[in-house]
């Protein structure tokens, strides 16, 4: 068990400031907005602009995956989702072999084409299996792209509400009409009066002050009064992605690597342009933190001071995340990453 020491603080209009070192010359400087939230909304702490209104974009899918996840657990006698499928639903994933593989298995128990999906294609963000890809195959499928796994879930959600998949992405469907109302109780917003739009996947993408974001995972913590089933969902899919963090995210990845490190007592997610969401389950809170120039070093090294604010210690395996060294490319140090005024 962890121990808990959190230093809970007043907020402050400065924005959390990361400096990126070059032989001690400050290089680069992101400035990040931080926010902790309880399950009412109210601000635990903050640095920056708490009321700023941000796409939380992948960092939502823990959320967007409670539409499916609840369906399935008021309407017994449907298949339900293993706990690979669960965190493989809520993924931004390498398109590593195993991911690829668990997306068709999950689309075909349910008699789903992976054609019907509407990603887009593109190679594998790991390496060492986009170097297989491209010797193996002339180009990608739908099944590579890191939002498969969501993709997948969105339409097992809109064949199970009206037999039908056709347009499941749209906004007007029921699945993503679904998914809206969950969010809107989430967030405590009115989503559809804030900024929205499409995201990268195709998919819709939703606005919302920061603070309301946090507020969302404080209640997926387990920090406020949700339905039972709701509950449940929430506490299905944080399991799940404690015991399944490689579906997450995937091979050298912080967002696989912290999931695993706190297993059940934080589930973090991370989104793109700097984005990352954080619930704290012992404590009934949630965090949202965005880079302003859309880095995800950034995001990574904050998501980490705030872990480490909530009272938590990392582990090794983490500091190259949260404490980052710069090498070139012979494997010398020649700099690192550091927090230049934090508060928290």
């Amino acid at each position: 068990m962890y121990e808990i020491t959190a230093k809970f603080l007043p907020e402050t209009n400065e924005p959390l400031r990361i400096a990126v070192n070059r032989n001690g010359f400050e290089e680069s400087t992101h400035e990040v907005d931080v926010v902790v939230c309880d399950g009412e909304g109210k601000v635990i702490m903050s640095m920056g602009n708490s009321k700023s209104i941000v796409f939380p974009r992948s960092a939502m899918k823990p959320l967007q995956a409670i539409a499916l996840i609840e369906l399935l657990y008021n309407s017994p006698g449907l298949p339900e989702l293993s706990p690979a499928e669960t965190a493989l639903i809520c993924a931004s994933h390498n398109g590593e072999a195993f991911h690829t593989k668990a997306v068709r298995k999950l689309l075909a128990k349910h008699s789903i084409s992976p054609s019907e999906l509407i990603c887009g294609a593109h190679w594998s963000q790991h390496e060492e299996t986009m170097v297989q890809q491209v010797r193996s195959m002339e180009q990608p499928e739908k099944v590579h792209n890191n939002c498969s796994g969501k993709h997948a879930g969105m339409l097992i959600l809109a064949q199970l509400l009206t037999g039908n998949t056709k347009n499941y992405a749209e906004i007007t469907h029921a699945a993503q009409q679904k998914i809206l109302g969950i969010l809107e109780f989430m967030t405590g917003a009115n989503l559809m009066d804030l900024a929205h739009g499409i995201d990268g996947c195709g998919a819709p993408v939703f606005g919302a002050p920061l603070d309301n974001w946090a507020r969302a995972f404080a209640l997926f913590s387990g920090g406020g009064k949700i339905p039972g089933a709701r509950h449940q969902a929430c506490q299905q899919i944080r399991s799940s992605i404690a015991s399944y963090p490689m579906y997450i995210a995937g091979t050298d990845r912080a967002c696989t690597a912290i999931n695993a490190a706190y297993g059940k007592v934080i589930t973090v997610k991370t989104g793109a342009e700097g984005v990352y969401s954080a619930a704290f389950h012992d404590l009934g809170l949630g965090a949202m933190v965005k880079t302003r120039d859309g880095n995800r070093r950034g995001a990574e090294v904050a998501i980490g001071e705030v872990i480490n604010a909530m009272g938590y210690q990392f582990s090794e395996s983490l500091k190259k995340y949260f404490r980052p060294t710069i090498y070139n490319w012979a494997g010398s140090e020649v700099g690192d990453v550091t927090l230049t005024n934090s508060k928290i």
